[in-house]
């Protein structure tokens, strides 16, 4: 999803990590949704 190394994460300013966290928070709920989609068109 997103590839941060740990070295990169541990330099993020604070705003910059929850903004990284919220980006991955919709991947993920984006990515579910998508699946459901796929499971109810079978």
């Amino acid at each position: 999803m997103l590839n941060l190394p740990p070295s990169e994460i541990d330099a993020l300013a604070l705003d910059d990590y929850w903004f990284w966290c919220e980006v991955a928070e919709r991947e993920v709920q984006r990515r579910n949704e998508r699946q459901q989609q796929l499971l109810d068109a079978m």
